[in-house]
């Protein structure tokens, strides 16, 4: 029997594994699609800002390539274009 040179590299990768959720996505093909672009660009160098609300309603969050001001002025600008959307009835 081989053991791992590294086990708590092994550890962490049964872990991660285990943590990661449900084999199916939840999401649309569209969605799934345009969740890889915006990906795709926070891997280019592009600010972002993740939120995600688990089961128990506690928020997870990352601020990618930002501060915390550059974050809070991006949600600033999400709020405001929400706003607007819905200001001129595009739900």
């Amino acid at each position: 029997m081989e053991v791992p040179h590294d086990i708590d590299a092994v550890l962490r990768r049964l872990l991660e594994g285990s943590l990661e959720g449900p084999e199916q996505s939840m999401l649309a093909p569209e969605d799934e699609s345009y969740l890889s672009s915006l990906i795709a660009s926070v891997r280019c160098g592009r600010r972002a800002v993740l939120i995600v609300e688990d089961a128990d309603e506690r928020l997870r969050y990352m601020f990618s390539n930002a501060t915390r001001a550059e974050a809070v002025t991006m949600l600033g600008k999400v709020v405001e274009a929400t706003g607007r959307r819905l200001a001129d009835g595009d739900d």
